[in-house]
């Protein structure tokens, strides 16, 4: 039995790190005392990528990254200090910074997610808790995002990765899909695609940062619809797989993460997030520590992470 991919006996390993999370949640419902559960780090400014769905090029600012010795400061003194559980690396492409991601697996054995494009060659890990590669939708689609032939480097890369490194490898390997405008009618096909070489799947919905996003898939039947089928999927043929629970994918339906770009009910304090150069984004992971930046529309959010949150019964920004 696996919980979230963890067994048993890791469960067991990290009981200590449950008592500090069972403070947090004891904190949170009888003082309404907010401490961060998760860490977002973006640890590096670089990408090899120019996706057209992507917020991080409307925030990103030419500065140097930090070193290996900075981020190992900023690991103390930000995320071990507050006892920060899961740890998920983005960027930027995180994997052209390797060094760092080999760092933090080695100060959060097993709770470091690795968000991905997957266009560069996937490392082993021993204590990675997983890889989070976005797919994007069909082959077609996919290459129409990110660029011509990412689809086929992203699907060479995970198949190299599950032969090289053993039976359990693909456990290591799961997917995220950002469902948008031009891919929601490709749910199923991307399922149907990546199943087999994978452990799970994720969805969360683009979230825009201006008004009439032609990327936004609009609130309304269509919408509906789609969500109504994924939830039908998780608990009949893909329970296994899709990781998304039913509350979470309800919320989608409608606004649930604040009015404009303020967020209000929406649970911004459960993740810590830091930029390339170790500065907290706000007003949330997809924000930005520069006080003139652009701010995603809350009113329109659809990121998984805050709104599982908000399923789970945690609220406030």
């Amino acid at each position: 039995m696996e919980i979230m991919g963890r067994g048993f006996r890791q469960i067991l390993q990290e009981s200590p790190l449950y008592f500090h999370l069972g403070l947090k949640f004891a904190g949170y419902k009888l003082f309404n005392k907010r401490s961060p559960i998760y860490g977002s780090a973006d640890i590096t400014n670089v990408c090899n990528l120019h996706c057209k769905h992507c917020y991080w090029w409307l925030n990103r600012k030419e500065d140097e990254d930090l070193t290996l010795n900075q981020w190992e400061k900023v690991i103390e003194e930000k995320f071990k200090k507050q006892h920060v559980f899961v740890v998920t690396l983005v960027g930027g492409e995180p994997m052209m910074r390797p060094d760092i991601v080999e760092l933090f697996i080695e100060k959060f054995p097993k709770r470091v997610c690795v968000v991905t494009n997957g266009t560069y060659s996937l490392p082993h890990f021993d204590n990675l808790y997983f890889y989070w590669i976005s797919i994007d939708g069909t082959r077609q689609i996919h290459n129409e995002i990110r660029g011509e032939g990412t689809w086929e480097k992203t699907r060479k890369n995970i198949i190299d990765y599950v032969k090289n490194n053993g039976k359990k490898a693909w456990k290591d390997i799961w997917i995220t899909m950002t469902i948008n405008s031009k891919n929601f009618k490709t749910v199923r096909k991307v399922i149907e695609d990546w199943k087999e070489l994978t452990n799970k799947i994720g969805f969360q919905f683009h979230t825009p940062f201006m008004k009439n996003d032609p990327l936004w898939l609009p609130f309304g039947k269509e919408r509906n619809r789609l969500i109504d089928k994924i939830i039908e999927m998780q608990q009949n043929e893909y329970k296994d797989y899709i990781v998304n629970p039913k509350k979470q994918l309800e919320l989608m339906k409608g606004r649930w993460g604040g009015k404009g770009t303020v967020p209000i009910d929406c649970p911004t304090w459960t993740i810590l997030s830091l930029d390339h150069m170790g500065r907290e984004k706000l007003p949330c992971c997809i924000g930005s520590a520069e006080k003139d930046s652009m701010k995603p529309r809350c009113e329109e959010c659809g990121l998984g992470c805050y709104s599982v949150s908000i399923a789970y019964g945690m609220k406030g920004s």
